[in-house]
C-alpha cells in the first residue's frame, strides 16, 4: 500500500513538472515569436508559428505508430476554438514582445492567466472542479499584481 502511495506521489510530481516545462516553452516561444515578428510582421508570424507547430504535431502523431484520423469525425466544434485562441496568443505576444520586451510580456500574461484561471476554478466553469477562492488566495493575487505594478513603475 505504501509503495502504491509513493508511485502515485511520483506520478503527481511528474504532472507538476509539466507546467514548468510549459512555462519555459512559453518564454522561449515569446522570444522567438517577437524576433520573428520584427523580421516578417505579426500575421506572418502567426502563420509560420502555427504552420511549423502543425507540422511537428503531425510528425509526432504519425511516429506514435497508431495514427488514425477517426477522431476528427466526432469532435465538438466549440473546443477547437482553441486553435483560434492560439492565433490570438501568438499575435498578441509577438507584438507585445517588440514593444514591451520578454519579461513584461510574460509577467502581464501570467497575471491575467492566474486571474482568469481562478475565476474558472471558483465558478467551476468549462468542466473544472469548483474550487472557491479563499482569502489567502485573494491576498496572494493582490501581492502578485502589486509586484507587477511596482515593477512597471520602476522601469
Amino acid at each position: 500500500m505504501k509503495t502504491l502511495k509513493m508511485k502515485l506521489g511520483n506520478k503527481k510530481m511528474v504532472y507538476l513538472i509539466l507546467p514548468v516545462i510549459a512555462g519555459i516553452a512559453i518564454t522561449f516561444q515569446t522570444a522567438f515569436s517577437g524576433k520573428l515578428n520584427k523580421q516578417v510582421g505579426s500575421l506572418e508570424t502567426v502563420i509560420l508559428v502555427h504552420l511549423f507547430g502543425l507540422m511537428v504535431a503531425i510528425v509526432v502523431y504519425l511516429l506514435r505508430g497508431d495514427a488514425t484520423f477517426k477522431f476528427m469525425s466526432s469532435i465538438n466544434l466549440l473546443p477547437i476554438l482553441a486553435g483560434s485562441m492560439g492565433v490570438l496568443i501568438i499575435f498578441s505576444i509577438s507584438k507585445s514582445f517588440v514593444i514591451n520586451g520578454a519579461f513584461t510580456t510574460i509577467m502581464i500574461s501570467v497575471i491575467i492567466q492566474l486571474i482568469v484561471s481562478k475565476v474558472i476554478d471558483h465558478f467551476g466553469l468549462l468542466g473544472a472542479i469548483k474550487n472557491p477562492i479563499s482569502l489567502p488566495q485573494l491576498l496572494s493575487l493582490f501581492i502578485i499584481i502589486s509586484g507587477v505594478i511596482l515593477y512597471q513603475y520602476n522601469k
